[in-house]
Protein backbone atom coordinates (compact mmCIF):
# COMPACT_ATOMS: atom_id res chain seq x y z
CA UNK A 1 0.00 0.00 0.00
CA UNK A 2 2.68 2.22 0.85
CA UNK A 3 4.53 2.10 -2.47
CA UNK A 4 1.48 2.34 -4.04
CA UNK A 5 0.55 5.69 -1.99
CA UNK A 6 4.14 7.28 -3.07
CA UNK A 7 4.02 6.25 -6.62
CA UNK A 8 0.63 8.26 -6.60
CA UNK A 9 2.72 11.11 -5.26
CA UNK A 10 4.81 10.78 -7.43
CA UNK A 11 2.69 11.29 -10.54
CA UNK A 12 0.69 14.02 -9.12
CA UNK A 13 4.00 16.14 -8.12
CA UNK A 14 5.00 15.50 -11.82
CA UNK A 15 1.88 16.31 -13.45
CA UNK A 16 1.87 19.67 -10.98
CA UNK A 17 5.12 20.43 -11.64
CA UNK A 18 4.84 19.91 -15.43
CA UNK A 19 1.31 22.35 -15.02
CA UNK A 20 3.48 24.69 -13.56
CA UNK A 21 6.09 24.84 -15.94
CA UNK A 22 4.76 26.88 -19.05
CA UNK A 23 4.06 30.45 -17.37
CA UNK A 24 1.62 32.56 -19.14
CA UNK A 25 1.93 36.30 -19.52
CA UNK A 26 -1.96 37.47 -19.35
CA UNK A 27 -1.87 41.17 -18.79
CA UNK A 28 -0.48 44.09 -20.06
CA UNK A 29 1.86 46.12 -18.16
CA UNK A 30 0.62 44.23 -14.66
CA UNK A 31 4.69 44.09 -13.22
CA UNK A 32 7.46 46.54 -15.27
CA UNK A 33 10.56 45.32 -14.83
CA UNK A 34 11.78 49.27 -15.95
CA UNK A 35 9.56 52.01 -15.92
CA UNK A 36 10.56 53.45 -19.44
CA UNK A 37 12.65 51.66 -22.22
CA UNK A 38 15.32 54.47 -21.25
CA UNK A 39 15.58 52.98 -17.57
CA UNK A 40 15.61 49.50 -19.43
CA UNK A 41 18.12 50.29 -21.27
CA UNK A 42 20.33 51.69 -18.42
CA UNK A 43 19.41 47.53 -16.93
CA UNK A 44 20.37 45.84 -19.87
CA UNK A 45 23.38 43.82 -19.07
CA UNK A 46 21.81 43.07 -15.27
CA UNK A 47 18.93 41.80 -17.51
CA UNK A 48 20.61 39.65 -19.93
CA UNK A 49 22.65 38.09 -17.51
CA UNK A 50 19.32 37.43 -15.36
CA UNK A 51 18.18 35.69 -19.10
CA UNK A 52 21.16 33.55 -18.66
CA UNK A 53 23.05 34.44 -21.90
CA UNK A 54 26.52 34.15 -21.80
CA UNK A 55 28.95 36.72 -21.62
CA UNK A 56 29.97 36.80 -25.32
CA UNK A 57 26.45 36.67 -26.13
CA UNK A 58 25.64 39.70 -23.99
CA UNK A 59 28.84 41.69 -25.30
CA UNK A 60 27.10 41.37 -29.00
CA UNK A 61 23.61 42.16 -27.65
CA UNK A 62 25.23 45.07 -26.18
CA UNK A 63 26.54 46.50 -29.20
CA UNK A 64 23.33 45.63 -31.15
CA UNK A 65 20.71 47.36 -28.72
CA UNK A 66 22.53 50.53 -29.53
CA UNK A 67 20.59 50.89 -32.30
CA UNK A 68 16.76 50.93 -32.20
CA UNK A 69 14.97 46.81 -32.69
CA UNK A 70 13.47 45.48 -35.49
CA UNK A 71 9.42 46.39 -34.63
CA UNK A 72 7.13 43.27 -33.90
CA UNK A 73 3.70 42.63 -32.36
CA UNK A 74 3.36 39.95 -29.29
CA UNK A 75 0.03 37.96 -30.52
CA UNK A 76 -1.28 35.29 -28.25
CA UNK A 77 0.65 31.79 -28.76
CA UNK A 78 3.87 33.72 -29.04
CA UNK A 79 6.18 31.81 -27.11
CA UNK A 80 9.60 33.18 -25.41
CA UNK A 81 12.23 31.16 -23.63
CA UNK A 82 12.17 33.52 -20.62
CA UNK A 83 11.05 36.80 -19.51
CA UNK A 84 11.87 39.17 -16.38
CA UNK A 85 9.41 41.69 -14.33
CA UNK A 86 9.15 43.48 -11.25
CA UNK A 87 12.27 43.02 -9.09
CA UNK A 88 14.09 40.94 -11.78
CA UNK A 89 11.69 38.44 -11.45
CA UNK A 90 12.49 35.60 -13.80
CA UNK A 91 9.62 33.70 -15.42
CA UNK A 92 10.41 31.08 -17.45
CA UNK A 93 8.81 28.96 -20.97
CA UNK A 94 6.21 31.55 -21.08
CA UNK A 95 3.30 32.18 -23.55
CA UNK A 96 2.06 35.10 -24.66
CA UNK A 97 -2.06 34.51 -23.48
CA UNK A 98 -3.14 37.66 -23.13
CA UNK A 99 -7.32 37.88 -21.47
CA UNK A 100 -9.51 38.90 -24.46
CA UNK A 101 -10.53 42.31 -24.23
CA UNK A 102 -14.40 43.45 -23.20
CA UNK A 103 -15.64 44.20 -26.86
CA UNK A 104 -14.04 40.97 -29.10
CA UNK A 105 -12.98 41.97 -32.67
CA UNK A 106 -12.77 46.23 -31.42
CA UNK A 107 -9.31 46.13 -29.79
CA UNK A 108 -5.81 44.45 -31.58
CA UNK A 109 -4.93 42.32 -28.86
CA UNK A 110 -1.46 42.75 -29.21
CA UNK A 111 1.58 44.45 -27.23
CA UNK A 112 4.14 46.16 -29.91
CA UNK A 113 7.98 45.32 -28.92
CA UNK A 114 11.67 45.70 -30.16
CA UNK A 115 13.65 42.81 -31.63
CA UNK A 116 17.19 42.12 -31.60
CA UNK A 117 18.92 39.11 -32.56
CA UNK A 118 22.53 38.54 -32.78
CA UNK A 119 24.95 35.17 -33.96
CA UNK A 120 27.40 33.66 -31.97
CA UNK A 121 29.08 30.51 -32.22
CA UNK A 122 26.37 28.82 -34.89
CA UNK A 123 23.58 29.97 -33.13
CA UNK A 124 20.58 32.64 -33.34
CA UNK A 125 20.13 34.82 -29.94
CA UNK A 126 17.02 36.86 -29.81
CA UNK A 127 16.09 39.22 -26.80
CA UNK A 128 12.86 41.11 -26.92
CA UNK A 129 11.61 44.50 -24.85
CA UNK A 130 7.65 44.99 -25.05
CA UNK A 131 6.87 49.03 -24.83
CA UNK A 132 4.21 48.15 -22.42
CA UNK A 133 5.94 46.96 -19.49
CA UNK A 134 9.64 46.66 -20.73
CA UNK A 135 10.29 43.22 -19.56
CA UNK A 136 13.52 42.36 -20.94
CA UNK A 137 12.44 38.79 -22.72
CA UNK A 138 14.70 35.87 -25.02
CA UNK A 139 13.17 33.64 -27.39
CA UNK A 140 14.46 29.75 -28.00
CA UNK A 141 17.67 29.67 -29.05
CA UNK A 142 18.22 28.72 -32.81
CA UNK A 143 20.45 27.39 -35.00
CA UNK A 144 21.98 30.27 -37.33
CA UNK A 145 20.52 30.02 -41.23
CA UNK A 146 22.97 27.81 -43.66
CA UNK A 147 25.94 30.24 -44.98
CA UNK A 148 25.08 31.79 -48.44
CA UNK A 149 27.62 33.00 -50.73
CA UNK A 150 29.29 36.58 -49.71
CA UNK A 151 27.04 39.63 -51.15
CA UNK A 152 27.94 41.40 -54.15
CA UNK A 153 26.69 44.59 -55.45
CA UNK A 154 27.81 43.42 -59.42
CA UNK A 155 26.98 39.90 -59.79
CA UNK A 156 27.52 38.88 -62.76
CA UNK A 157 24.11 38.08 -64.30
CA UNK A 158 23.47 34.27 -63.58
CA UNK A 159 22.78 31.46 -66.89
CA UNK A 160 19.41 31.20 -67.81
CA UNK A 161 16.90 29.39 -65.92
CA UNK A 162 16.52 25.74 -66.45
CA UNK A 163 13.76 25.54 -63.77
CA UNK A 164 10.05 26.56 -63.75
CA UNK A 165 10.43 29.80 -62.17
CA UNK A 166 8.18 31.92 -60.50
CA UNK A 167 8.38 35.84 -59.13
CA UNK A 168 6.94 38.29 -57.04
CA UNK A 169 7.52 41.71 -58.13
CA UNK A 170 6.33 44.94 -56.34
CA UNK A 171 7.32 48.91 -55.69
CA UNK A 172 9.81 50.14 -53.22
CA UNK A 173 10.62 54.11 -52.18
CA UNK A 174 14.04 55.02 -54.11
CA UNK A 175 16.81 55.39 -51.61
CA UNK A 176 15.47 52.84 -48.88
CA UNK A 177 16.01 49.19 -48.11
CA UNK A 178 14.21 46.24 -49.34
CA UNK A 179 14.17 43.56 -46.53
CA UNK A 180 13.41 39.65 -47.67
CA UNK A 181 13.35 36.17 -46.64
CA UNK A 182 11.92 32.35 -47.01
CA UNK A 183 10.47 30.43 -44.61
CA UNK A 184 9.80 26.93 -45.32
CA UNK A 185 8.77 23.61 -42.83
CA UNK A 186 10.99 21.81 -45.04
CA UNK A 187 14.06 23.17 -45.62
CA UNK A 188 16.29 26.06 -47.41
CA UNK A 189 15.65 26.16 -51.38
CA UNK A 190 17.58 24.12 -53.56
CA UNK A 191 20.38 25.65 -55.07
CA UNK A 192 18.46 27.04 -58.90
CA UNK A 193 19.26 29.35 -61.49
CA UNK A 194 16.12 30.84 -60.52
CA UNK A 195 17.24 32.34 -57.69
CA UNK A 196 17.71 35.72 -58.88
CA UNK A 197 16.51 39.51 -58.26
CA UNK A 198 16.07 42.81 -60.54
CA UNK A 199 15.77 46.34 -60.44
CA UNK A 200 13.22 48.26 -63.09
CA UNK A 201 14.51 46.80 -66.45
CA UNK A 202 17.87 46.11 -65.42
CA UNK A 203 19.86 42.52 -65.33
CA UNK A 204 19.01 39.40 -63.60
CA UNK A 205 21.80 39.29 -60.76
CA UNK A 206 22.33 36.68 -57.81
CA UNK A 207 20.20 37.37 -54.73
CA UNK A 208 22.49 39.65 -52.44
CA UNK A 209 22.58 41.02 -49.38
CA UNK A 210 22.44 38.35 -46.28
CA UNK A 211 20.83 39.48 -43.49
CA UNK A 212 21.04 37.77 -40.60
CA UNK A 213 18.52 40.09 -38.82
CA UNK A 214 16.04 40.42 -41.39
CA UNK A 215 13.52 38.01 -39.69
CA UNK A 216 9.89 37.90 -40.16
CA UNK A 217 6.93 37.02 -37.65
CA UNK A 218 8.12 33.48 -37.03
CA UNK A 219 4.67 32.49 -35.17
CA UNK A 220 3.09 33.80 -37.48
CA UNK A 221 4.41 32.19 -40.09
CA UNK A 222 4.11 29.09 -38.44
CA UNK A 223 0.29 29.20 -38.23
CA UNK A 224 0.53 28.98 -42.40
CA UNK A 225 2.98 25.87 -43.18
CA UNK A 226 3.34 24.33 -39.97
CA UNK A 227 5.14 24.66 -36.38
CA UNK A 228 8.24 23.20 -37.58
CA UNK A 229 9.15 26.28 -39.82
CA UNK A 230 12.09 27.73 -40.06
CA UNK A 231 13.71 30.93 -41.77
CA UNK A 232 16.36 29.97 -43.90
CA UNK A 233 16.81 32.60 -46.30
CA UNK A 234 17.11 36.31 -45.39
CA UNK A 235 18.63 39.14 -47.27
CA UNK A 236 18.43 43.08 -47.33
CA UNK A 237 19.87 45.76 -50.30
CA UNK A 238 19.30 49.55 -51.21
CA UNK A 239 16.58 50.38 -54.12
CA UNK A 240 17.70 52.37 -56.69
CA UNK A 241 14.49 51.56 -59.30
CA UNK A 242 11.16 51.79 -58.22
CA UNK A 243 10.20 48.36 -59.54
CA UNK A 244 11.67 45.52 -58.28
CA UNK A 245 11.33 41.27 -59.09
CA UNK A 246 12.61 38.52 -56.88
CA UNK A 247 12.76 35.26 -59.17
CA UNK A 248 12.35 31.93 -57.44
CA UNK A 249 11.97 27.69 -58.34
CA UNK A 250 8.34 26.90 -57.98
CA UNK A 251 9.51 24.62 -54.79
CA UNK A 252 8.93 28.40 -53.25
CA UNK A 253 4.76 27.60 -53.58
CA UNK A 254 5.09 25.89 -50.56
CA UNK A 255 6.93 28.12 -48.30
CA UNK A 256 5.53 32.04 -47.13
CA UNK A 257 7.88 34.48 -48.51
CA UNK A 258 8.00 38.01 -46.52
CA UNK A 259 8.73 41.46 -47.44
CA UNK A 260 9.11 44.74 -45.87
CA UNK A 261 9.95 47.73 -47.02
CA UNK A 262 11.76 51.26 -45.60
CA UNK A 263 12.01 54.55 -46.98
CA UNK A 264 14.97 56.76 -47.73
CA UNK A 265 13.51 58.55 -44.12
CA UNK A 266 14.19 55.48 -42.23
CA UNK A 267 10.20 54.69 -41.69
CA UNK A 268 9.67 51.00 -42.11
CA UNK A 269 6.37 49.16 -42.77
CA UNK A 270 4.48 45.91 -41.98
CA UNK A 271 5.61 42.98 -43.51
CA UNK A 272 3.36 41.42 -46.41
CA UNK A 273 3.72 37.66 -46.53
CA UNK A 274 3.57 35.64 -49.82
CA UNK A 275 1.27 32.35 -48.67
CA UNK A 276 1.31 29.13 -50.42
CA UNK A 277 -2.54 30.10 -51.03
CA UNK A 278 -1.28 33.33 -53.51
CA UNK A 279 0.34 30.68 -56.14
CA UNK A 280 -3.22 28.02 -54.92
CA UNK A 281 -4.44 28.82 -59.36
CA UNK A 282 -1.32 27.67 -61.00
CA UNK A 283 -0.20 31.47 -61.07
CA UNK A 284 3.87 32.14 -62.06
CA UNK A 285 3.56 35.77 -61.33
CA UNK A 286 2.48 37.48 -57.79
CA UNK A 287 2.41 41.11 -57.97
CA UNK A 288 1.77 42.97 -54.73
CA UNK A 289 -0.22 45.68 -54.87
CA UNK A 290 1.23 49.22 -53.52
CA UNK A 291 -1.90 49.65 -50.98
CA UNK A 292 -0.44 46.52 -49.01
CA UNK A 293 1.95 48.39 -47.73
CA UNK A 294 1.48 50.02 -44.15
CA UNK A 295 4.16 52.23 -42.93
CA UNK A 296 4.51 51.46 -38.82
CA UNK A 297 3.27 53.97 -36.66
CA UNK A 298 0.80 55.73 -39.48
CA UNK A 299 -2.43 55.40 -39.81
CA UNK A 300 -3.86 53.30 -42.44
Amino acid sequence: MRVVIVLAFAIATLAVTAHAAEWKWQHFGAAPYATSRDEAMSKRHDAFQKLGLTHKVIDELMRATEKPGEKIRLVNGYKLAAMLSKGGVVHNDVLVAFVKPPISGKMEYAAPAERWQVPVEGKIYTVILPEICNNWSSEPTKPAPVPLPPPCDNCAAPPPPKDNCVTISFNAPIGGKVRWGVASAIGPLPPSSCNAQKQGNGEWTAWYGQCDSCTGAIEFIRGIIGRFAEIFHRFVYPVTQTHQTLRFPEAVKADVVYICLEDANGRQTYGVYVTPDDWSHGEVVHEISDFRWKFVGYPE
